[in-house]
Formats: C-alpha cells, structure tokens, sequence
C-alpha cells in the first residue's frame, strides 16, 4: 500500500474507496447515456441525402467514438491502478499469430456485413 495512506484507519479508507468507485461510476453511466442518446439521435437523422445531414451524422459518430474512448480508459484504469495504492496487473496479451489475424477478420467482415444490411433495412422500412 501507498505510504500516503498509512496512517489512514480501515474505516476512512474504505470510505474513501467507495468514493472513488462511485466516481468511477458516475463516468461510466454518463458515458453510456451520452453514448445511447447519441445512437438515437444518428437513428432519427433518417436518409443520408439531405442538406447537412452527412456533417451532423460524422459529428455525432465522433462525440460516441470520443465517450468509448473515455469508457475504455476509465475502465482500463479502474483494472490497473484500483484506488489507493493496490495494484492488478493484467495478463500479457497472447502471441499474434496467422489464426488470430484470420479469426479477426472474420469477425470484422461479419460485423461490417451486419451493419450494411442493417442500413439496407432501414432505407427500406423508412
């Protein structure tokens, strides 16, 4: 444990990370909000084809790749570093090998398949 926090009793230091945690929290929820407001308002912009609406729909699709970002790094921070001086260190990432790359690019073609014929639809039902 830190030095810093020796002198702390058990009480005050659980006290203090639960307060913590419940920042951690806080960020994560908000994020999450951000990001699903974000996702309704892309649904309700409709057709591609209108007057500003590319500008808006790739300022939306930025702001939700800006909130998973900052999700990401709180959670990843919140794994490393845990409040107050405990420290968990992650496993080391597996070799890269030819199966991973290929097991990779499957699931990026099956999920860019999914989201083209989700579009289709879409266009279709609108």
């Amino acid at each position: 444990m830190s030095e810093a926090f020796v002198d702390l009793t058990a009480r005050e230091l659980s006290r203090l990370r639960s307060r913590v945690l419940s920042y951690y929290f806080a960020v994560i929820i908000l994020c999450f909000l951000g990001i699903g407001l974000l996702i309704l308002y892309v649904l309700r912009l409709g057709s591609l084809v209108g007057p500003g609406v590319e500008e808006s729909l790739g300022l939306a699709l930025s702001i939700m790749f800006l909130l998973g970002a900052l999700l990401m790094h709180i959670l990843d921070r919140t794994y490393r570093e845990w409040p107050l001086g405990r420290r968990i260190h992650p496993a080391s990432p597996p070799l890269v090998t030819d199966d991973r790359i290929a097991a990779g690019l499957r699931v990026l073609v099956l999920v860019a398949a999914a989201v083209i014929i989700a579009y289709v639809v879409w266009g279709v039902v609108s």
